[in-house]
Formats: structure tokens, sequence, C-alpha cells
């Protein structure tokens, strides 16, 4: 019976092999591009290189990339040892092609490279041109086609010969003494090129630019590395392919190149247009420390305009000042255009010249209102249309201050699985009045050293009314005072010394009471709703700019709540930990969180993101938990997905019925830890898809009863989920639709892992198959 069964298996398994092989043989043959070919035409399979007599083979790689760049024509792509490119050009063009056809051509289409499109010798004075720039001067390039029945290759063989290196690099001096001593200290201090590097064309012009930026930061205006050239002088050294380095200011170099110039006046003009003159005629001119400001009415109050010009009368000219005035007075958001001009004005005796500053500044329009119907995703997992409105003055009291006066009113949603969850639906209307002063604005004063931005001071105030059906009404008011500044592009900082956030419910159902009643720890979390504390945050960006193809995100924001409040109440004598402000008892606790992501390019169009979140909240003194509005929740569709909206812990917490909607208040903790990552690849045009895996989970600092509490226990309550998703990508605006199922998820017995996908029953797939909508990526 055994051996029965084994021959089946053996005769299976050759079955299987057959139907494989058979079904490669058909790939192959469908895919076949050279049988399209015309009589005497080859399919070109690219060049072939073989350096030999290397000097170094540490130079072999470099060498290699740089042949490879002009090894042209690149041969048709290959994918599993087929031309699926050209094999779907080949169907389009010439055959009735099937959607799977035109789907591949429209991606990766490619008409045919041939043998005979190949230019050698072009080929070859490319690589010698290339070996040249790296030092090789003595190469030799033998080349041999190769011709089969329908395919052909070009064969190189490259003997580059000995490299050049540079023995020194002398400096030819002009005679002035300046300018001579500027290059010689730089080629001292800096020694960008070292002894007996190798000979290096790109690390030559790098070196004149350098060379160049330097004498520029020393205020010689008109200098620029084409004024500069290299000769290489190879009978003065005693070795054999060494040379030294000739560097000197070419001969027809103009005379203003040698010249240092300062700034003799600067001109700020705060309007203008190119529809009219500089000035105007009735433009009026106000001094102000040597600036003159030249408008016909006053738009910008000179004295609020002059802290962003780091341009000084009298300074020598600087590139970096240059820059840093452009940045700031961009940053103000009051301009469409910042340009700033050199006018030459004479040359001194002492062998400075001078030069006359203009700084155009041409305004957008101070007034706008807009209105947006928006479809939103917010961090707290509700999504639906919102109907937004906003006045803005730009320069509301001449100053770039920024005036925002906003009003909202949406309907918001959790769905899940298609249904809108019990309970979870609101309706928030709102307003909010926003001042942003483009200064520092603090009691007392500050000295400002701030050169990439100035940081700007805001304030605001804020009503929020939001109707959660079936639950309660909340009554929101908000007052912020912070500050804002960007030391880089990259960085941002966010600190608010004063928030103070108060919140009043009212028309509780007798549901949501009889809640609060079995729960006197989710009660306490909503009777202190007097938040009065500070924040602060820290963002490092690298998505601003594609800079590279592993970019970085990181984040950290802290809180704190009533330690002021309480120190001074402490102090004044009141004692106790159940301290009130006005009669309202006020929320005491510590808040911090960071979130750490990595996007890594994978190809042209597909990314792999990691992602990295934890956060804890210590209530402490006056609290013996968050307040329900700074509580973290896990599940849902910027979460772990594969779980249903908020359903996740405290701990190995589970509620007796998660479709009631309690589960919305219940489960929420102080402590956060999540992890996630996605592979996103494209689709075809504008669609795109993931695949993703999650995991999670969220405790409590203080157990409450519902055996939440954070132990070194922790990494084994930990949920996991894993799924797919399309997304919607439209360039500034993004669909998406998530699918995910439990991996790791809690049970009556603690966490445990799913080993049964029963994705056929009905019931399990109700149970364990979570579908997710959202606006933008999840992270």
């Amino acid at each position: 019976m055994a051996k029965t069964r084994r021959r089946g298996r053996r005769v299976r398994k050759i079955f299987v092999h057959i139907a494989l092989i058979s079904f490669l043989g058909v790939l192959f043959y469908s895919c076949n591009t050279t049988k399209n070919l015309q009589e005497g035409e080859r399919l070109y399979e690219g060049g072939k290189l073989k350096l030999k007599e290397m000097e170094s083979s540490k130079y072999k790689k470099e060498l290699e990339r740089d042949l490879e760049e002009v090894n042209k024509p690149k041969p048709n792509e290959k994918l599993a040892g087929m031309r699926l490119g050209l094999w779907a050009s080949q169907k389009v063009n010439k055959e009735k092609a099937g959607f799977y056809a035109k789907w591949v051509n429209k991606r990766i289409g490619e008409e045919a490279v041939l043998l005979d499109q190949v230019n050698i010798n072009t080929v070859q004075k490319l690589m010698k041109n290339r070996m040249e720039n790296l030092g090789y001067f003595n190469s030799k390039i033998k080349y041999e086609v190769v011709e089969k029945k329908k395919t052909g290759y070009v064969e190189y063989e490259i003997n580059p010969g000995n490299r050049l290196h540079i023995d020194s690099i002398h400096y030819q001096k002009v005679g002035e003494q300046k300018v001579d001593s500027l290059i010689l200290y730089y080629l001292e201090e800096e020694t960008p090129i070292k002894e007996n590097e190798p000979f290096s064309l790109q690390k030559l012009k790098d070196t004149r630019k350098d060379i160049s930026d330097f004498l520029k930061k020393q205020g010689y205006y008109y200098f620029t590395s084409n004024n500069l050239i290299f000769e290489a002088d190879t009978l003065s050294t005693e070795e054999q392919n060494e040379a030294i380095m000739e560097l000197r200011i070419k001969d027809n170099a103009s005379e203003l190149v040698l010249v240092p110039f300062e700034i003799k006046e600067i001109h700020v003009f705060p309007k203008y247009s190119l529809d009219t003159s500089e000035g105007g005629k009735s433009a009026d001119t106000t001094l102000l420390n040597d600036v003159e400001f030249i408008q016909s009415e006053e738009f910008f109050r000179s004295d609020r305009l002059y802290p962003y010009l780091f341009i000084k009368e009298g300074e020598l000219y600087s590139p970096e000042k240059e820059r840093y005035t452009n940045k700031r007075l961009n940053s103000l958001k009051t301009y469409r255009f910042v340009n700033i001009r050199y006018h030459e004005d004479s040359l001194l005796e002492n062998g400075i010249g001078q030069l006359t500053a203009n700084i155009y500044l041409s305004p957008l329009s101070k007034r706008s209102f807009s209105s947006e119907l928006q479809a939103v995703s917010k961090s707290n997992n509700f999504v639906g249309p919102n109907l937004n409105f906003e006045y803005l003055n730009r320069n509301l009291f001449k100053g770039g201050e920024a005036l925002r006066l906003s009003s909202k009113i949406g309907y918001e949603a959790q769905l899940n699985s298609g249904d809108i969850e019990t309970g979870l639906n609101s309706i928030e209307t709102g307003v909010a009045a926003e001042l942003i002063i483009p200064r520092m604005v603090t009691p007392f004063p500050i000295e400002e050293k701030f050169r990439y931005s100035i940081p700007k001071t805001k304030f605001k105030l804020s009503y929020d009314l939001l109707n959660r059906s079936q639950w309660f009404n909340l009554n929101s008011f908000l007052a912020v005072y912070g500050f804002e500044w960007n030391p880089n592009i990259f960085v941002t900082h966010n600190l608010n010394p004063v928030s103070i956030n108060y919140i009043d419910i009212g028309n509780e159902s007798d549901a949501f009471l009889e809640l609060l009643e079995g729960n006197p720890f989710l009660a306490r979390s909503f009777e202190q709703q007097f938040i009065p504390g500070m924040s602060y945050s820290f963002q490092w960006s690298q998505l601003v700019r594609n800079i590279k193809s592993n970019r970085f995100y990181f984040s950290f924001n802290a809180d704190f709540a009533g330690n002021a409040l309480a120190l001074a109440q402490n102090i004044g004598g009141v004692r106790g930990d159940n301290k009130k402000f006005w009669g309202q008892s006020y929320a005491q606790f510590s808040r911090f969180d960071f979130d750490l992501r990595n996007y890594q390019n994978i190809g042209k169009e597909s990314r792999l993101v990691s992602r990295v979140f934890a956060g804890i909240g210590l209530p402490y003194g006056n609290s013996v938990s968050l307040p329900y509005s700074k509580q973290y929740f896990s599940g849902g569709p910027n979460s772990v997905r594969a779980f249903r909206i908020r359903s996740l812990g405290p701990g190995n917490y589970q509620t007796e019925d998660i479709t009631d909607g309690t589960s919305f208040f219940d489960q929420a903790g102080d402590i956060k830890i999540e992890a996630n990552l996605e592979y996103r690849f494209p689709l075809v045009s504008f669609l795109k898809g993931a695949v993703f895996t999650d995991a999670g989970n969220v405790w409590l600092r203080n157990e409450d009863g519902r055996n939440g509490k954070f132990t070194s226990n922790w990494i084994n309550e930990v949920a996991i989920g894993s799924g797919i998703g399309l997304r919607v990508d439209i360039e500034f605006f993004v669909i998406r639709l998530d699918v995910a199922t439990p991996i790791r998820k809690p049970g009556p017995d603690g966490f445990f892992w799913q080993d049964n996908f029963e994705f056929g029953n009905k019931s399990w797939r109700q149970k364990n198959i979570n579908w997710n909508f959202g606006i933008g990526y999840p992270f």
C-alpha cells in the first residue's frame, strides 16, 4: 500500500514537471521575438567588455561603470530570459493584440534593437574619451562583431594602459596679491587634490568650481570657474605616468574677475510690478539704516521689512547672504516673486568695485476668499465630506501679518466592511481665527539669530461643535499661542508655550451615561476636559526633496498639561489630587510619541515603506488617566488594518460585542506601539497596488480591570495583520482601499497565531476579513 502511494506521488511529480516544461515551451514560443525579423536582421545582444592589463584592480569597477554608460545602444530588455517589451511591441504593430499585450506595450514596449544599428566607430571614440577623462591616455581598443543566426553582439577588447597620477598642484600667480594669496590659501588648507591621486577630469572641474565659490564668498562678484584652467606637465616629474597640474587664470579673463566688490547702495521695491517702472514718478523713498525703500504708497512697512535683509551696505558681496535674503523674503508668503539684481557702479582707487543691489518684490493679492469641498480621512479614522470657507489677508498691518478666518461644516462616519459603524457618525461645525506674525512676539525681547528663515508667531482661537449621534454633543474651545521656525529645509520646530483646551459635553444619552457608570476610569477621562498646557513638536523630513532613493522622515511630539497650574496652586497652599480651577477639574499629564519612517525606492515607481510609532502618556497628580481626546487607539485605516477601527486593546481586553459601538470608547490606552511595512507598486496608469503587514496594540499605565496594563510581557500582546490594497493616485489626490486579515490576534486565552484561513467560509470572512477605505496614504 505504501509502495503504491509512493509510486502515485512519483507519477504525479513527473506529470507536474511535464506540464511545467510544456507551459514554459509554449510561453517561450509565444514570446519568440526573432521569428518576426526580416531576412538578414539580427537582434543586438549588447557590447561585451573585456578589460585587459589593468594597472590596478581597484580602479576597474570605476572604469567599467564609465564605459558601460557609452556602450550604446542598449539591447532590448529581458525579463526571465524573454524580451517582453519587444514581444508586446511586435504584437501591437504586426498582429491582433489582446489586452495583455497592449498593457505590456504601454508599460515597457520597445522597438527592436538591431546589430546593424551599432555605430562602432562612435562607441570607440566615446570610450576613448571616457578613459582619457580618467587619466588613461594610451588606451587601445579592439573589437570583433559576432554574428549568430538571429542575434549578434560586439566584443570590445580594451587595454586602458597605465593611469596618470597627479604629483602636485602648482598655481601660477597673476600678480594680484589678494587673489593669488586666496587661491594659494585654499589649495593649502582644503587640499582638494591630494598627492599621488589618480587623474580625474571631473575632480579637476569640481576643484575649479570650489575655488570659484570660495572667491565669490570673498566678494569677487564676476569670478566663475570658467576663468580657471588646469594644464598637465608630465616632463617635470621623475616618475612615469605622473603629472604636475599647473593651475592658472586664463589670459583672456576680464580684469573685473580680479576685483572684489562691495555693496554701495541697497534699493528695495516693496510693491514692484513689471507693468510699471521701478519706482514710478510718484514713488516715495524712505531711508532706513542706509537702505532705500521705494514705493508710491506704503504697502509694506520699511521697519518690518528691513530685518529680512542680510545684504548690508559697505560689506563685500556675498552669495550666501544673497541666498538667505531671498529665502527669508520668500518665507513671508506675501510675495509672488523675489528678484535680487546687482548693478556695477564704479571702481575705487584702492582696487575695490562697487555694486548697487536692487531688490524687486512682486506681491500676491492681498486678500483672497476660497471655498472647498473635501473628502477627508482624519487621523482619528473618521471619513466624510467637508465644506470649508476661508478668508485670508496676507498683509494685515503692513508687516507681512496673515489673518486667516475659516469656517467648516462636515459629516463624518466610520466605515468598516462597507457598513457605517453604529452610533459613530457625526456632524461637525466650527469657526476659527488665526493670526500669523512673521517675527517673534514675546513679553520679553529675544535676539533673533535665524539665518534660514525668521520664526512665525501664531495666535489661534477656535470653536467646534461635534454632534455624535446617539451619544452626546461636544463643544470645544481652543486658544493657542506659539511659534514655528525652520532652521533649514528639512527641519521644522513648533513650540506652543500656551495651549488651553476646554471641552464641554452635553446632551448625553442614557446609553452613554450607562457606559460611563460601568467604567469609572473612562468616566474620569471624560470629566477632565479642561486641558491647560504646552506642547512641542520636531519634524525632520527628507520627503521635501527627491534627493535620493532612500529617504527618511522623523517626528517627535511632547505634550504637557496642568503642571504650571498645579505648581501655582501648590505654592498657594492648595493640596490634594483633585484640584480645580474656577470649579473645573483639570487634567495633569505628560505625553510623548515619535514616528520614524523610511521610504526606499525600488526601481522607477515601486517603493518599500516602513514605519515605527511609539507613544506614552503619563497621567499623574490630578489625573489617573489621560483625557479621552489625548488617549491612543489602534486598528483602522491608518493603523493595524486587519482589525476594525479602534478595536484593539488595551492589552488582552476584548468587548463582548464589538458591533454595538461601545468599543469606540472602551478600547483606548495610555501607551501605543505600532510597526508597518508596505510595498507599493504601479499597476496601470494612475492605479497602484500595495502589499502590507501591520503590527501593534495599546496598553494602560494603570490597571482598571480590563487586563490592559503594560508589562514586560507586552511583546506577546502585539496583534499582526497582512493584506493588499489598491490606490487611485492622481498626484495631488489619493483614494485608498485596503483589505486585510489577522495573522496574530487576541482570543479568550490570550493572543494566538491564526493558522486556519477559510476564505470560502462566509462566517469566517465576516469575522476575519476587514475592508478599509481612506483618503491619502496611511503613512
